[in-house]
């Protein structure tokens, strides 16, 4: 089941390359909607989750915040790594490669969200399923910004396309890595914490912060409704 959902992402991810290309001037309400639905899987299921399964959520918790620590440090890591390679060769061969660590390390967040299912589906289908659709949203945004990065650093249509069929197929090696092994009951909060904190990151500080770029009052409603559908899926599921 794992794998079979992670397999929607696959589609997920070339839409939002697609959207990318056609239609790159009207993205801030999927964007908006994305953040809300990821932030929703935090507060309304994994935190929840989290609460049930150990005795000392207080010290699990610690590992959102690692989750968030760890992603916003490789994202700082890979921007930082991009503007000493930008300092030392202005060229625009330079630039291209900026963008391929960009649409690397997109390919890399994919495959610790197909990680995130299949740990998802272990602890039980219930939070499998909604952490599914919180990587769909947000793999959607991943695709877009692929296809949007390597544009924007001057690479080629046909290379942009290479990259995004990467990070397409990454969410299903990582589902599928997870059924290579079981975790101990007791490590599933930590790891569930981690993947809280990491979705905590990429909904407040990366899917937000673009879809506020844009004035519409229609990107608060979006967010909203993007929670809303999520609290929704958790009171019938």
């Amino acid at each position: 089941m794992a794998v079979l959902l992670a397999l929607v992402t696959f589609f997920s991810t070339g839409l939002g390359g697609f959207v990318a290309i056609r239609f790159r001037d009207r993205l801030h309400l999927l964007l908006a909607f994305s953040s809300g639905a990821v932030l929703g899987v935090v507060f309304f299921d994994l935190l929840p989750e989290i609460f049930r399964s150990t005795s000392s959520p207080k010290t699990v918790l610690v590992g959102s915040a690692a989750g968030f620590m760890v992603f916003f440090a490789l994202e700082r890591y890979t921007a930082m790594h991009a503007a000493r390679e930008h300092e030392h060769h202005g060229a625009e061969e330079h630039d291209q490669e900026l963008g391929v660590i960009g649409a690397a390390g997109l390919s890399v967040h994919s495959f610790l969200d197909g990680v995130a299912i299949g740990i998802g589906f272990q602890a039980n289908p219930t939070l499998g399923i909604l952490i599914a659709m919180a990587v769909i949203a947000h793999d959607f945004s991943d695709g877009l910004n692929t296809v949007t990065v390597l544009l924007a650093h001057g690479n080629s249509l046909k290379r942009s396309v290479r990259w995004l069929l990467v990070d397409m197929t990454t969410p299903l090696l990582g589902a599928a890595s997870t059924l290579l092994f079981q975790l101990p009951p007791s490590v599933l909060p930590w790891l569930l914490a981690f993947f809280a904190g990491f979705f905590l990151y990429i909904g407040a500080s990366d899917l937000l912060p673009e879809a506020r770029e844009h004035k519409s009052p229609l990107v608060l409603i979006a967010t909203g409704v993007g929670m809303l559908a999520v609290f929704a899926v958790t009171r019938f599921l």
